[in-house]
């Protein structure tokens, strides 16, 4: 296993052409693609020779042309290829916001290593002719393991072979979705990290990088070093709130007690708080109303007006665990460094069963399976500040 270097960070638009790069980078993806290239002389990745996603395609036609050309055997992988096909587009379709806030990183093996360091000591003064001090250098050892998700879709022989409605591509379509689906709810799972969190069938666990040195994780008043990235007590979505994240973040410390470059950019938030967000950073005057002798007032300038994006996600779990409900909780972060990190090794990855065997034999139904190994989870939670967990 080697660690992999989180030099910067890539805006939202690297972030997802990263990902999306993933989708044929598996080892079965890359014989699927040689096999189709080699046997039909066709290039499932472009959509001008493979055209599956046109609702003209018909798979009888493609059943009829293949047996002409090769054996029963050869129409399988061509199949296949189809799903697969339609699934890498309708992945890439998808809206996803994970990738405003977090790093993307593709991932090689099993495990992966990432070794963030929080620098040395402090220059000290010095007088005439005495001795430089040595300086100790500070960071964490951490490693991601990616987890595997997926399932298993029937098709009958009749709806693939007589399907005049685009039913099996919008059907297989969402095995695309979802799976894209699989990485937002993941990394908004673990940028929560509380208990009991699930949705569908997915339960997603908290942080797992939680350094030995520390007592409470992610989200603490008293990290190592003197830091914290959350108040004493949660507060609503407001202007004095998020202010109050601003300073916390700005007065972060490291593990060696000294004060960090944390510059918050991002506000992360349900849709419970999507219009209240939206007129309080962008708003021209004062959004919130002052009592006498404080400052701010009616016609006053709005000091937060443009100090961070909004991100909105339907995926923002509660302090219960819970996507089903309409989230309180909320975020301020800075998203110029990889603080948190979603790693896909396999993106969606389809497999059939074989036609001529099981139920595919029994029941005249085609199965495929579709497979995600990815992880996302925190490096150092220290560049974000929970405003509240939907407590409040």
């Amino acid at each position: 296993m080697s660690s992999i270097k989180l030099a910067g960070r890539s805006s939202a638009e690297e972030n997802k052409a990263i990902h999306n790069e993933a989708l044929w980078e598996s080892e079965d993806e890359k014989d699927l693609v040689s096999y189709m290239q080699s046997k039909f002389n066709v290039n499932i990745k472009e959509a001008s020779e493979f055209p599956v996603m046109d609702r003209k395609f018909s798979w009888k036609k493609t059943v009829k042309n293949l047996r002409e050309a090769d054996s029963e055997g050869a129409f399988a992988q061509v199949l296949r290829a189809g799903v697969q096909t339609i699934v890498n587009n309708m992945y890439q379709t998808v809206n996803t916001t994970y990738e405003q806030w977090s790093q993307a990183v593709t991932s090689t093996k099993l495990e992966e290593l990432y070794a963030p360091l929080h620098g040395v000591g402090f220059p000290s003064q010095l007088g005439e002719n005495e001795v430089y001090p040595e300086v100790g250098a500070a960071g964490l050892d951490i490693k991601i393991r990616n987890r595997k998700f997926g399932t298993l879709f029937p098709v009958t022989k009749e709806l693939l072979n007589d399907d005049q409605t685009g039913q099996f591509q919008k059907q297989s379509g969402l095995l695309g979705q979802y799976a894209k689906q699989v990485l937002e709810v993941y990394s908004y799972g673990k940028l929560a990290s509380v208990a009991n969190m699930k949705y569908a069938n997915i339960s997603v666990p908290v942080s797992e990088t939680q350094p030995s040195s520390e007592s409470s994780y992610p989200w603490s008043t008293s990290l190592v070093g003197g830091g914290s990235n959350r108040p004493a007590s949660f507060g609503a979505l407001n202007q004095a709130n998020i202010q109050a994240g601003f300073i916390g973040l700005m007065n972060q410390k490291n593990l060696l007690g000294l004060k960090m470059s944390v510059n918050p950019n991002k506000i992360i938030a349900s849709p419970h708080y999507n219009f209240d967000l939206k007129t309080l950073i962008h708003s021209a005057y004062y959004p919130t109303s002052a009592t006498a002798g404080s400052t701010g007032g009616t016609f006053s300038i709005n000091p937060i007006e443009g100090i961070a994006d909004p991100i909105i996600s339907r995926f923002v779990f509660d302090n219960n665990g819970s996507v089903n409900a309409d989230s309180k909780a909320w975020y301020l972060v800075d998203s110029t460094v990889p603080f948190f990190v979603t790693q896909v090794l396999e993106a969606a990855v389809i497999e059939m069963e074989n036609p001529m065997s099981g139920q595919s034999f029994d029941r005249d139904v085609v199965r495929f399976k579709v497979r995600i190994r990815a992880n996302a989870d925190f490096i150092d939670p220290r560049f974000a500040w929970l405003g509240s967990d939907g407590s409040v």
